[in-house]
């Protein structure tokens, strides 16, 4: 009322303009790549019809809404558009503008809005903050039915929280992000607290959850590692960093497991591939940020070699191609060593030049061109080891007699990683075969991807890699095992890509997976309707064909074909 709003009047219709909401939204271009799939994800989460889901900045402007048919025909969609201030000064009581105002979860139900014009609709709004405590955005759920605003309010917060975590993780993705829950087991979800250090252990922010699970103490007194838990980083990093999870105690005689977060910089890093003249030599391609080892079995494979990567004991890894032997190698250095050279030998094609001095390869993660010698320590990675022959067999089993010797030293851990069960080669002289054996001390068996566990984990992470502006569903990943059953990554990979390339929808569905993700038997398939007439038979199969050529542009082939897309859908409806 001291604003010189009228309750029985209709609201100012604040509005920033299509100019200034243009250059806002690209001010935000980041935030709301992060944002956007997880208001469609709510949009399909609130039950019923009749409902909106919206993002407000910082100031409580709208940047980007989705509603329904239902709500669009409402007086108040007519309001709520992109480019509508929701502050307080502006609105009156409404929950952006009360969320914006107290940093709280708020609900404003029918009459309680100011202006009795908004009566009839009912909001829940939250706000999202960064790692500093400072809000960055709105989300919020408006409907005019106010029975399930309860049952929005949890979802509306989940997406929210989900919203931080991300944008948590990508502020300091170049620092050391601990998690931490009082419970193990819920340090895989979305609940977790986290905190970022630097390698000194000085506090560099926190997620909104960290803050809630250390009740009582002070975030905005505190600096350091230690002024949070009675224990000192040094020896905590490091046991985390070989891929355990260890306890903390807080001042408050709060304990809590926590672990290190993998992560990797996303751009803008000086960590490129440095091409150092070894043919024989292949490319590791980078940690992913988030690399899946949620089946029990590759996780406790992966803690085993860690430990035996520490000890500099020999190890190999067998798995076929495609099933994640690169990305666990990588694990395995990014957590026994990951400040030595990480050398990974092709052994195949193998033309090693082993020179008293030291040993030409390629160099991971290093600032220039240069060789490596015995004394440097670190990983050397044999791909297929059985398979090297001639002069080049002699000189891996010398290089590799020479780190055994210099172990304790140099500190030079081995792991072999092979195809299948790799078997003594006949050519070998009695020095590499006996060389070679010393390697298999331990042995590690990756299954294919079928056969884990957190195969659609994989999925997931696969696609946040592939394209930012993608989400996969549940029912979209069942449908890629269940209709194209991929055995390795490789095979997930490319209806993936499909997906990414072809799709203009942000959310995948089953749907998308069996429009866009052709199989090659529908090449000569033909609908129900035209089975068993020659004829239509035949037309169907041209159909179908020039669908597939054109990556199931439905228009498209409509165009090609002459006819109209009706008939081109009708006709690639196939069974089963």
């Amino acid at each position: 009322m001291q604003h010189g709003l009228d309750p029985t009047g209709e609201p100012l219709d604040g509005d920033i303009g299509i100019q200034a909401l243009r250059e806002t939204r690209q001010q935000h271009e980041k935030l709301l790549m992060v944002v956007r799939p997880e208001l469609e994800l709510l949009s399909t989460q609130i039950a019923g019809t009749n409902h909106m889901t919206a993002f407000a900045d910082n100031r409580g402007v709208v940047l980007d809404a989705i509603m329904d048919t239902e709500f669009s025909l409402s007086k108040c969609a007519r309001a709520v558009r992109c480019g509508t201030i929701w502050d307080e000064e502006h609105r009156g009581t409404n929950a952006l503008g009360l969320a914006l105002y107290t940093g709280r979860t708020s609900m404003v139900t029918g009459s309680e809005h100011y202006f009795s014009s908004h009566g009839q609709v009912s909001c829940v709004s939250t706000p999202i903050f960064d790692s500093q405590g400072q809000i960055v955005g709105l989300l919020d759920a408006s409907s005019e039915v106010a029975a399930r605003q309860f049952h929005t309010q949890a979802l509306v917060e989940l997406a929210a929280s989900n919203i931080e975590n991300r944008l948590f993780i990508e502020d300091h993705r170049a620092n050391i992000i601990v998690q931490f829950h009082p419970r193990e087991e819920y340090l895989k979800t979305q609940s977790v607290g986290m905190i970022s250090f630097d390698e000194e252990g000085k506090i560099l922010g926190a997620n909104r959850r960290a803050v809630q699970l250390l009740n009582g103490l002070d975030f905005a007194t505190l600096s350091k590692f230690r002024d949070l838990f009675r224990t000192d980083f040094g020896s905590n990093l490091s046991a985390m960093r070989g891929g355990e999870t260890v306890r903390l105690v807080d001042w408050l005689n709060s304990a809590f497991f926590a672990r290190i977060r993998l992560s990797r910089l996303s751009s803008g890093a000086n960590t490129q591939n440095l091409p150092l003249n070894l043919p024989s030599t292949y490319e590791v391609p980078g940690l992913p940020d988030t690399p899946v080892f949620r089946d029990q079995q590759v996780l406790n494979s992966l803690k085993l070699a860690i430990r035996s990567a520490k000890m500099m004991t020999p190890q190999y890894v067998i798995g076929a191609s495609g099933t994640g032997r690169t990305t666990f190698a990588q694990a395995v250095h990014q957590a026994s060593c990951p400040d030595k050279p990480l050398i990974a030998v092709d052994c195949r094609a193998a033309n090693i030049n082993a020179e008293s001095d030291g040993l030409t390869g390629e160099l991971f993660g290093g600032d220039e061109n240069s060789r490596f010698l015995i004394e440097t320590g670190g990983m050397l990675v044999l791909e297929d080891l059985s398979q090297a022959t001639g002069r080049a067999s002699e000189q891996l089993a010398q290089l590799i007699n020479r780190l055994l010797q210099h172990k304790t030293s140099a500190k030079w851990s081995i792991l072999v990683v092979e195809s299948e069960d790799p078997k003594e080669q006949a050519h070998w002289s009695k020095f590499v075969s006996m060389t070679f054996a010393k390697l298999r001390q331990v042995e590690f068996q990756l299954p294919t991807l079928s056969g884990r566990t957190d195969a659609s984990f994989i999925a997931m992470s696969m696609m946040s890699r592939l394209s930012t502006d993608h989400q996969l569903s549940r029912s979209a990943i069942d449908a890629i095992f269940d209709l194209h059953a991929p055995n390795t990554f490789y095979d997930l990979e490319k209806p993936l890509t499909t997906l990414a390339i072809q799709c203009p929808a942000t959310v995948l569905r089953a749907e998308h997976v069996q429009r866009y993700i052709l199989r090659n038997e529908l090449r000569d398939a033909v609908c129900p309707k035209c089975k068993g007439n020659n004829a239509k038979e035949a037309k169907c199969r041209e159909i179908n064909r020039v669908f597939m050529e054109c990556n199931a542009n439905i228009a498209l082939a409509a165009r090609k074909l002459g006819v109209s897309r009706n008939t081109v859908y009708a006709h690639t409806q196939t069974e089963d």
